[in-house]
């Protein structure tokens, strides 16, 4: 579910980032638009940094857990053409 989430952020935080990059090309510098479209791509930026950080301590996390690190011996299988 976390997964699900953050990668709907990071969608969002695309949109938005990419979305106020076109919006600073097409507004002029000291103007009120200009600023609001600085404030919505340091949010988008913040969005995306945040999902990706969180997406990939999760993958971390997950092949950290899958892979054993103290293999058991037990569970070796010895063929006759060992024995």
């Amino acid at each position: 579910m976390i997964d699900m989430a953050a990668r709907a952020l990071l969608a969002l935080g695309c949109f938005v980032g990419v979305g106020a990059a076109l919006m600073l090309l097409g507004t002029a510098g000291g103007t009120p638009e200009r600023l609001v479209s600085w404030i919505a791509l340091v949010l988008g930026l913040a969005a995306i940094v945040a999902s990706a950080t969180v997406l990939r301590i999760r993958i971390v996390r997950r092949l950290r857990e899958s892979d054993p690190s103290d293999p058991d011996d037990e569970d070796v299988i010895h063929t006759k053409e060992e024995s």
